[in-house]
């Protein structure tokens, strides 16, 4: 599952983040990518907060080259 966040504001981002992981934590989904690009790196940096501090999540990293590199956050979710 991946979440493409390109051109909404930080607040509108963070509300579909919330959806989203509720989404993935219902599929049993694993591991999760959320695309927020690198732009002026608000929206980056709020939803790596946010993941952060997420019930849903176990982990999470910057994506790995042929994932994104730093404009994809990787999400592991919690059992």
């Amino acid at each position: 599952m991946t979440l493409d966040l390109h051109a909404d504001t930080v607040e509108g981002a963070l509300e579909r983040v919330v959806h989203f992981l509720d989404r993935a934590v219902v599929s049993r989904e694993y591991k999760v990518m959320i695309v927020h690009g690198h732009g002026t790196g608000k929206l980056k940096k709020a939803v790596r907060e946010y993941v952060l501090n997420s019930p849903y999540v176990a982990d999470s990293h910057p994506g790995e080259v042929w994932e994104g590199g730093d404009g994809v956050t990787v999400v592991t979710l919690a059992d």
